[in-house]
């Protein structure tokens, strides 16, 4: 769990202390999630009557925006940890009036239990200092207390790393500083992406706009976000955008809301700055800092850009909009107009509540009438992918496929969804479509489809959620006719991939990429055959996009690094990022696989660090002797003696298909 879960454990925790009393039931789990949303409500009010004149407004506002909704009806950490900040922010600023010690400690607890539910809350630790400073005028005694939260924090790395060899928190900082900047663009991409899903799931901020400026300053503001936001996304790569979905009338309809979220992203911040110079006052810096904060962290620190990395901005965003309407421009005696988008921002928000539900819900049903109509006792079954189908399907008898130790045998049965992560395609002579199951879904928005670009949980999704028609869940049933294993074998396993894309066509798995087309497994088939066919930039634009939507596939960190450390061409040899996906690669197979290390030798001597490169073909060369690879040894002796007389290697011009060593 401590290589699966980067989570702190608190909520975990609370979850286990629930089910010991009322059992595993889900309508007791949620139950226990509807009072700490109440909790977060009642939060967000007490915050509001401290910094705004409409605590009632700001908390309605909150409970209409759409990522608070769909967050409050899961079972994920997000939502407790921003109930224990905000609490902690309302203690600390009584805390800060009243000077009371009792005060003080409870607002410090909560954030240290806020950082122990989710790490991300430390990002949010500085606004208390902050604040007291605003505030205060002057140091004092009460900076003392922020010594609390760091004392729990370290306490907890220390236990930890006792436990486990490393300390959970600075394991979990190491995986985003590895796999934050996979995608072709970098900063700015991840950048546009952010500011695309705080529009989205901070809806509010553009459906009041109407609300917060005079006539022209809302048409001019419109044409310049607009402008900018249409440009922005419009200039994303087409390996970004392209990927999205072959049907062109989606396509614009996705690409218009992306324009349309990022607009309401730059109005947000837009907005922050100008609560600032025209209130000058603590509040509106804090909340600034807060918006701003938040927004680097969702945007630029973490590792995938994802809704619920946006849940701690609600209370703040939700106050910035009702200062802002209490402006001259703003709310004004009579008929208040604005409940009517305020009302709208609801109804899509338990619309998207309830297609995510219905999506959740078809992963539970898929499981059961798969169990009951292929019986794991009379046939193995195994599956693929994750979220809702392993939750139902494991415990009743189906085995999840472990990409490095499973055998699939004769007669054995193979489940693939359409809509799901880490799936790997079987080979096309090893099995035999018998037959699929098809659950509609709620029919015109989703919260989580690849094709569409749809990816409120992360890892891959261009913006939060996607309005338009929404194609069902389908899951294909495969009767297993040959032995397969999928083995860590670069190559192999790749060329069975590139074998599979090829004749799509004539096999049932055309099905697939035809639901499918942003499946990272055919991404992955694609470098290799472009690999094959010696072009390299369209190799590197395959494996980044695969690996953007499946981060920890260590064959294709492994090949990447390859290519990005041998290429014959120069512009597509880059060291540093070879290192970098080489060094993830064996941090995942622990520096067993001997084809690894060597490519980390490789990444090292393109990176001018040739005593590390001779290390690492040295510990290639006695793992490859510890495990009988003759050819693994001899291949490694070699680039050992070039790292010697300090040349990195480059493949040749001829060689179409890199020989990793």
């Amino acid at each position: 769990m401590s290589f699966e879960n980067w989570n702190p454990p608190a909520f975990s925790f609370g979850l286990a202390a629930v089910a010991s009393v009322v059992g595993w039931r889900e309508f007791c789990l949620h139950g226990a999630m509807m009072l700490l949303t109440f909790v977060t409500a009642a939060g967000t009010y007490q915050l509001a009557r401290l910094w705004c004149g409409r605590p009632l407004l700001a908390t309605l506002i909150a409970l209409a925006t759409p990522v608070f909704l769909v967050s409050a009806t899961t079972l994920m950490c997000d939502l407790p940890m921003v109930a224990c900040w905000t609490w902690s922010v309302v203690w600390w600023e009584r805390a800060l009036e009243t000077g009371r010690r009792r005060q003080f400690l409870t607002a410090v607890l909560l954030a240290g239990l806020a950082v122990l539910t989710k790490y991300s809350a430390v990002t949010l630790l500085p606004l208390l200092p902050l604040l007291g400073l605003l505030r205060r005028q002057q140091l004092g005694w009460w900076l003392a207390w922020l010594g609390v939260p760091v004392l729990m924090i370290c306490i907890y790395e220390i236990f930890t790393s006792q436990i486990y060899g490393e300390g959970l928190m600075s394991a979990a900082a190491g995986f985003a500083a590895q796999n934050r900047f996979n995608l072709p663009g970098g900063k700015i991409l991840k950048s546009i992406t952010g500011l695309i899903y705080m529009g989205g799931c901070l809806l509010p901020a553009t459906l009041l706009a109407p609300f917060l400026w005079r006539g022209s300053q809302l048409f001019g503001g419109a044409l310049i976000i607009g402008g900018v936001a249409m440009e922005s996304v419009l200039a994303m790569p087409s390996t970004w955008l392209g990927a999205i979905t072959p049907s062109e009338n989606i396509h614009w309809l996705v690409l218009i809301q992306m324009i349309l979220m990022m607009a309401g992203g730059l109005h947000l911040l837009f907005l922050a700055g100008v609560v600032v110079w025209r209130d000058r006052d603590t509040v509106a810096i804090i909340l600034f800092l807060w918006t701003a904060s938040v927004f680097i962290f969702a945007a630029v620190l973490n590792w995938t850009v994802s809704a619920r990395s946006f849940l701690p901005l609600v209370a703040p965003a939700a106050i910035l909009l009702v200062r802002a309407l209490d402006w001259p421009r703003g709310l004004r005696p009579g008929k208040p107009w604005w409940l009517i988008p305020l009302a709208v921002c609801g109804l899509l928000s338990l619309g998207l509540t309830w297609a995510d539900t219905q999506l959740a819900n078809s992963g539970r049903t898929a499981a059961r009438n798969l169990a009951a109509a292929f019986p794991p006792a009379r046939q193995r079954l195994w599956f693929e992918g994750h979220c809702a189908l392993q939750y139902y399907l494991e415990p009743l008898g189906g085995q999840e496929v472990d990409y490095v130790n499973s055998m699939l045998q004769p007669g054995d049965l193979l489940v693939i969804p359409n809509n799901n992560s880490n799936l790997a395609g079987p080979p096309e002579d090893s099995v035999t479509l018998l037959t699929n199951l098809t659950y509609l879904v709620f029919p015109w928005v989703t919260t989580d489809r690849a094709e569409l670009g749809a990816g409120f949980y992360g890892a891959g999704g261009t913006l939060p959620y996607v309005f338009g028609p929404i194609p069902p869940e389908k899951y294909y049933i495969f009767q297993v006719t040959r032995p397969i294993q999928f083995l860590p074998s670069s190559h192999g396993r790749a060329s069975a991939q590139v074998a599979k894309t090829e004749s799509f066509a004539a096999t049932g798995d055309e099905a697939i990429l035809r639901d499918n087309p942003r499946d990272a497994r055919t991404h992955a088939g694609l470098a290799e055959a472009a690999s094959r066919l010696g072009d390299g930039l369209t190799a590197r634009q395959h494996y980044e996009i695969a690996l953007r939507l499946e981060p920890d596939q260590p064959i294709w960190l492994n090949n990447l690094a390859w290519l990005l450390a041998t290429s014959p061409e120069a512009r597509l040899r880059n060291g540093t990022e070879a290192v970098q996906r080489a060094e993830r690669a064996c941090t995942l197979t622990q520096y067993k696989t001997t084809e690894f290390i060597g490519t980390l030798g490789a990444a090292y001597a393109e990176a001018g660090r040739f005593a590390d490169a001779m290390v690492a073909a040295q510990k290639a060369c006695d793992n490859a002797t510890a495990r009988g690879e003759t050819g693994q040894f001899q291949r490694n002796q070699e680039l050992l003696l070039l790292y010697q007389s300090r040349q990195p290697y480059h493949e040749t011009a001829e060689k179409l298909v890199p020989d990793a060593p």
